[in-house]
């Protein structure tokens, strides 16, 4: 069984930042999770927490929480897809419709983490692993099928648009990864004068300060703060970074605060001269080009319904894998046993005819299986898996 638990933006970020999961914490939590299951992959980003599973068996949503250690009062704001809507979920949300800056980029490299991190854990993923892959086909086709790159969108541009505006010259940011990456990248063509850069250094982020350091520098949090007309802060910390002791009295600040969970501490929201938007208030404000990106979407949701039938294909084609396995030992075997009543050759001559006698079984193993799956397009593998065990096995 393939099913996801998920919980995304349409709960309120003081809610969806208690599920937020770091990741520090991540591979952790897959450990746990796969005493639940065979194959786990949990995607963790600002906008959802979503955990992937391929069992056997199904898992009660309850034992999920109590090894998470989760308040199961919120079991009920939790969606379930399994099967087909799960696989039809991830692919609509690596292609941005599930977004709410709607055909975003960013989730696409938050899938490969996801994915990354746990293969990096530790166990197999054969079947997520599939489905992680072919979703990342899937966008790269809808994409570009739609021509969402001629008019793209990211976090960076609608917060930039808001930061021209107001004729803001000076940011800091807080947390360099790859949300501030995405802010670098996007400020070494802009208005802004000066960006001061809070956090470990970041060889990624280092190419802008040596191109630009009149512009692109390293500094102390209070000094950056004590300069800046705006903050951006996007680390991965489990806890606020930003405290009303760091802001200057009386200091007039635009903050955007971009992490799940906050970055910054709710005292500071209360602050008279200081203005806090949190991420999502932000992605309220995506107006740019969005229905010309939702009706290029919508025009191409095809190509998600492709990839999904592929998938399905693939998994069901997968049952099959056994009697595979089996044919394919069972050839080994077979070989074995005729270069053993070979009399008049030496054993490095053995060994070489060995590999013939295999490559040509698995030849022909090979053509059966595409027969195989032919058949099974057909409505009709099983009559032709059998009739292969009978060829094969007996």
């Amino acid at each position: 069984m393939l099913w996801v638990i998920g919980i995304n933006h349409k709960v309120d970020i003081d809610i969806r930042q208690k599920f937020s999961l770091t990741k520090t914490k991540l591979q952790e939590k897959l450990i746990d999770l796969k005493k639940l299951a065979n194959e786990v992959i949990i995607l963790s980003t600002c906008n959802r927490t979503e955990i992937y599973f391929f069992s056997e068996e199904y898992i009660d949503i309850e034992e999920i929480f109590t090894e998470l250690a989760w308040d199961k009062k919120y079991m009920p704001l939790f969606y379930i897809y399994k099967d087909k809507d799960c696989i039809k979920h991830l692919f609509e949300v690596v292609c941005g419709f599930d977004s709410l800056i709607v055909g975003e980029e960013q989730i696409v490299a938050q899938v490969k983490e996801a994915k990354e991190i746990s293969d990096s854990a530790g166990g197999k993923n054969p079947v997520l692993d599939r489905l992680f892959d072919l979703s990342l086909r899937c966008s790269k086709e809808f994409r570009t099928t739609s021509r969402l790159n001629e008019h793209p969108i990211t976090i960076a541009s609608v917060v930039g648009r808001v930061i021209k505006e107001s004729n803001i010259k000076k940011v800091a940011i807080i947390g360099l990864g790859n949300i501030g990456f995405l802010f670098c990248n996007y400020f070494k063509n802009s208005d802004v004068d000066k960006v001061f850069l809070i956090g470990r250094k970041n060889e990624k982020i280092d190419q802008f300060v040596k191109l630009n350091p009149e512009k692109f520098g390293y500094y102390d949090k209070k000094e950056a703060i004590l300069e800046a007309q705006c903050l951006i802060c996007s680390t991965s910390a489990p806890h606020p970074v930003v405290h009303k002791d760091d802001i200057p009295e009386g200091k007039s600040l635009l903050i955007f605060d971009l992490a799940v969970p906050r970055d910054v501490d709710v005292e500071v929201y209360k602050l008279p001269n200081v203005k806090v938007i949190d991420i999502d208030q932000v992605h309220k404000m995506d107006t740019v080009n969005k229905e010309f990106r939702i009706s290029k979407m919508q025009e191409n949701y095809h190509i998600i319904d492709k990839y999904v039938d592929e998938f399905i294909d693939w998994l069901e084609f997968r049952q099959y894998k056994n009697l595979i396995m089996d044919m394919k030992k069972h050839a080994e075997q077979l070989c074995k046993m005729q270069v053993k009543k070979l009399k008049d050759f030496d054993n490095q001559e053995r060994e070489k005819i060995e590999v013939l006698l295999l490559r040509i079984a698995n030849l022909y193993i090979d053509r059966a299986v595409e027969v195989l799956r032919e058949a099974h397009k057909e409505g009709s593998g099983e009559i032709c898996s059998n009739l292969m065990r009978r060829i094969f096995l007996k």
